[in-house]
């Protein structure tokens, strides 16, 4: 068993701006197929998707640190 550490505040800061990365991600993929492509429907998932692969990378993230 893992012995508990404090986790820093670096740490915590980056598990967060991996969710606003991805999720700016996101948008920016979903901009573009909305531009190119021309799917209107390509903004909100790309926002969702970008969202759902923020929290993910968050949750693995502090689980590796925990």
């Amino acid at each position: 068993m893992k012995q508990p550490s404090p986790l820093s505040l670096a740490q915590l800061a980056g598990a967060g701006t991996s969710v606003i990365v991805t999720l700016v991600a996101g948008l920016l993929l979903g901009l573009a197929a909305a531009r190119f492509l021309h799917w209107e429907w390509a903004v909100p998932v790309g926002i969702i998707v970008g969202f759902a692969a923020g929290i993910a990378s968050m949750f693995k993230r502090l689980s590796t640190l925990m």
